[in-house]
């Protein structure tokens, strides 16, 4: 069993009440489940049970009682509602019995997104619960195989699982198809299934690439504004990172294209349909899901380590570019980050890092890669990609 960064017990002890946000898969289920299993007075509420969301909408009173019934005979009681964004009228009852019971009640309310509940103006309990985000595995958690993360990625389910890679191919492409596709559907989210399926291809290509909405639209076959509000949905469903263009001015940031980047290669591979393809060290696939992998695992990091460092990134009208640039405050100075694949990269790969170290003032000049020991190029830092990941974010 791995032991998860999120440690609930710790975070939450018999007070705070939580959302616990991840995209499907990652286990907060089961994270949550066990957490429910220490609590000496528990109810837990499953939303994707359909004989319960029925009753629950023929009588919108029934889950106050039950949760009053239980806290009448309990010192304490933790309540787990999973999928809580199936439901959001739930959350004004929940309101309701976090201002009533104090400290004698906490909520712990598990879900895929939080678009749903921002969509019909449901406030998220205004600071009343705090916000949790659950990710794949990661490298803050346990030792990750490089080549294995960058093939079939890291959804527990999957990257733990005692079975061949073809079984495990199978789970991914279910994955794809039943929930990235049918459920986004389901949750009348998208109305057509046909134009936002095309958009899901196009933006398996555009992976980890500066985004035109405008050109994503003709590819897909769908307008500018449409192509937006796709991404939007994969960015609240969580899907996706988003890193926007780099500048001291917000509103130059804003006139830059964002990238997006699927939040598992495993993921990544399924949409593109390259799962099946063995990925090899050198080259230029290899080196996009190493990129796409490393940035994933600074996202994990931030939301951990609770940092709320902003990431960006830089690119020049000449096609110079630095991947990821890392603001830990406004009063700090950047840290500009260049990600290769390869062991030994040369001044040439890290034209992008003096370039923006010409135009802007730095705090650190880093090049994560698969050296297996750091060094330094004039002022730049080399340094074996996990050794680094962690420097920046102790």
């Amino acid at each position: 069993m791995i032991n998860r960064k999120l440690n609930l017990s710790k975070l939450l002890g018999k007070r705070h009440s939580s959302f616990l946000f991840g995209p499907r898969g990652v286990g907060k289920t089961v994270l949550s489940s066990n957490f429910i299993k220490k609590q000496q007075g528990s109810l837990t509420i499953n939303l994707l049970s359909h004989e319960l969301y029925a009753r629950y909408l023929q009588e919108p009173g029934l889950f106050r009682n039950e949760v009053e019934n239980k806290i009448r005979r309990a010192k304490h009681l933790c309540v787990f509602i999973d999928e809580i964004q199936k439901m959001p009228s739930l959350l004004d009852e929940v309101h309701y019995l976090i201002e009533t019971y104090k400290n004698k009640i906490q909520f712990l309310m598990t879900g895929s997104s939080a678009r749903k509940l921002k969509r019909e103006g449901t406030n998220l309990l205004a600071g009343r619960a705090w916000n949790l985000k659950l990710h794949p595995l990661s490298t803050i958690e346990m030792k990750l195989d490089l080549n294995k993360t960058l093939q079939i990625g890291s959804l527990p389910a999957i990257y733990l699982a005692n079975e061949d890679n073809k079984v495990k191919f199978r789970f991914l492409k279910a994955y794809v198809e039943n929930y990235i596709k049918e459920e986004i559907l389901q949750e009348a989210i998208v109305r057509r299934a046909d134009r936002f399926i095309r958009f899901l291809d196009v933006a398996g290509q555009m992976n980890s690439e500066t985004i035109n909405f405008t050109q994503v639209g003709k590819d897909a076959g769908v307008s500018t504004k449409t192509a937006q509000e796709y991404y939007s949905i994969l960015e609240d469903t969580l899907l996706v990172h988003r890193l926007d263009g780099w500048s001291y001015s917000v509103r130059k940031q804003i006139r830059q294209g964002p990238k997006y980047y699927f939040f598992d290669c495993g993921i990544i591979n399924t949409i593109r349909g390259e799962l099946e393809s063995k990925i090899k060290p050198g080259t230029f696939r290899y080196g996009r899901l190493f990129e796409s992998f490393i940035i994933q695992e600074c996202f994990r990091y931030n939301d951990y380590k609770e940092k709320n460092y902003k990431f960006s990134y830089w690119r020049t009208n000449t096609g110079l570019e630095v991947y990821l640039i890392i603001k830990k405050s406004v009063s700090k100075k950047p840290i500009a980050i260049e990600i290769k694949s390869k062991p030994n990269p040369t001044m040439k790969d890290l034209r992008a890092l003096t370039s923006f170290a010409s135009e802007n003032d730095v705090a650190k000049l880093l090049c994560l890669c698969t050296t297996p020991r750091s060094y330094k190029v004039e002022n730049i830092e080399i340094l074996p990609w996990l050794e680094g990941i962690r420097s920046i974010f102790k």
